[in-house]
């Protein structure tokens, strides 16, 4: 059987379906870490997991937060552009915004005197902190001109028409018609042709389509962790750390699809153009734990684990759609549709590995690998006396979806983050960094490559009881979007295909802390 097959209706036509059906793009939201956190740490691309004495590193190696030496606080704010751009069918669109995160506030106390001689326990700190893990924002706009296939051809499909919101909004809007004599549906532009399979109804003398399309996503919302922790230094040897750590999601999007069609109409009246609009709307709330170690073998070296466990959030999900067809026979006519979800989710673990070179006060240089493995994502029902699949004997209404991703579409990820630290003219430091991704998705569920890397670089002013640092940081990540819902059925007029959407952000980030 054709995998692709097996993931209709759930996946890829979320941003279409005002239904709560959950799929692995809502998992991946979920999973993703960016770590926007100190301007230190985004200079070095987040390759703290061995470094440590820096406040990101309650949310990459708690261990790291027992080589504080004193009691340390800590403010971070950036300016974001985020820019994006789109290819479709030859037809480019870009966007871009602005925006001002929050990314970083936190504190680490430290109790014991330190000594660089003796055995035991050296050291002891207590921290709490926030750091932002991801930003959520973007505005991706897509057209195409002259095309032949629509999303009312989506909402004629079988699968969709067995929805309970989407397809029944296309019809109520009177935009898809049944045919009782053949049993097919046909949306209102093509409803008089027959069999619903000739392509000249939607081609110009030139062999050109008929249809325009333009279509707006906009989305915003982030992931941010607060973290409560102690980490304790033994002998200048070992380091180690653990830390409770809730973690929140927000996250809203909305989406507006246009269409025009400049063909034949068989009745004086009969639309012309219609636009769908759909919103979704996310806000989650989960509670995981951070273990780690740093050891220490001589001086310049220092080699870290860490292990962060699953995050178990509990999600609560709005969502809406609404069809406007300016060509009803009554007029103006709106049909829509809301409601309102909840359910529970759970992020796979963390591994990761770092290494680190300190070099006195000339410099460091650091590595992390890390390793996430997706197909451990899971949704869970609430409460499963809520719901019963007559044809499979299920109370689980995430039995199809979570088998899909554990067996199907996702993978392991592995990150590798690089990043140096130089002395220019004690107290000032230059830095820099580079962060590479794989894809969550296994290769048969993208047409275009994807791509997510970042690359950063900063500079910082270290005195006795005060630093100040600047970082700048570029990411790119690079993948499908699909315009018309990907579908196992078959669109009536030319192969469907995503856009490559690109989405570049341009972070700016500055630090100010104080030690005492």
């Amino acid at each position: 059987m054709n995998i692709k097959t097996l993931m209709v209706p759930a996946v890829l036509s979320a941003a279409f379906s005002a239904a709560n059906a959950q799929d692995f793009t809502d998992a991946l939201r979920f999973n993703r870490n960016d770590l926007t956190g100190t301007a230190r740490s985004q200079a070095m691309a987040g390759a703290y997991g061995a470094i440590g004495a820096d406040l990101s590193s309650m949310a990459i190696n708690p261990a790291g937060m027992a080589v504080y030496r004193a009691t340390e606080i800590g403010l971070s704010l950036g300016v974001n552009v985020v820019k994006d751009e789109s290819e479709y069918f030859q037809c480019k669109a870009e966007d871009d915004k602005v925006k001002v995160p929050f990314n970083q506030m936190g504190a680490a106390f430290s109790f014991g005197r330190m000594r660089e001689d003796g055995g035991g326990l050296v050291a002891s700190n207590i921290f709490i902190g926030y750091n932002r893990l991801a930003d959520y924002a973007s505005r991706q706009v897509y057209t195409d001109h002259y095309a032949l296939n629509s999303l009312l051809d989506y909402f004629c499909m079988d699968e969709q028409k067995m929805a309970s919101m989407t397809g029944n909004l296309a019809y109520e809007a009177y935009l898809t018609n049944d045919d009782e004599a053949t049993g097919i549906t046909y949306n209102i532009w093509e409803q008089f042709v027959g069999d619903g399979v000739n392509p000249n109804f939607r081609v110009d003398e030139d062999d050109l389509g008929l249809v325009d399309i333009r279509k707006t996503v906009k989305e915003n919302g982030s992931k941010g962790d607060i973290a409560i922790g102690y980490a304790a230094n033994i002998s200048n040897k070992f380091y180690i750390g653990g830390s409770v750590n809730i973690q929140t999601v927000t996250f809203d999007r909305d989406v507006a699809h246009h269409e025009e069609f400049f063909g034949y109409t068989a009745v004086e009246g009969d639309a012309t153009n219609f636009s769908y609009y759909n919103y979704l709307e996310q806000d989650a709330t989960g509670v995981c734990f951070n273990l780690g170690a740093i050891y220490k073998p001589v001086n310049f070296l220092r080699i870290g684990f860490a292990l962060h466990s699953p995050t178990f959030f509990s999600v609560n999900e709005r969502y809406g759609a609404k069809i406007f067809n300016p060509g009803a026979p009554s007029g103006n006519m709106s049909k829509s549709c809301d409601g309102e979800y909840e359910y529970n989710y759970r992020t796979p673990s963390r591994f990761i590995a770092s290494l680190a070179g300190i070099f006195g006060k000339a410099g460091l240089i650091s590595i992390d690998f890390e390793r996430a493995n997706h197909t451990r994502s899971k949704f869970k029902e609430k409460d499963d006396d809520d719901y019963y699949d007559m044809s499979t004997g299920s109370t689980d209404p995430f039995v199809y979806v979570n088998e899909v991703m554990k067996d199907h579409a996702l993978q392991a990820t592995n990150t590798i983050r690089i990043g140096g630290e130089l002395s220019l003219l004690n107290p000032v430091y230059l830095r820099a960094g580079y962060r590479t991704t794989t894809s969550p998705l296994k290769s048969e569920y993208y047409v275009h490559k994807p791509k997510d890397y970042a690359v950063s670089g900063g500079v910082g002013l270290r005195l006795n009881n005060f630093f100040l640092d600047l970082a700048y940081v570029c990411g790119v990540q690079k993948g499908d979007h699909w315009v018309l819902p990907d579908s196992s059925e078959p669109y009536v007029y030319e192969p469907n295909a995503p856009a490559l959407l690109t989405h570049k952000t341009h972070s700016g980030v500055i630090t100010v802390g104080f030690r005492f």
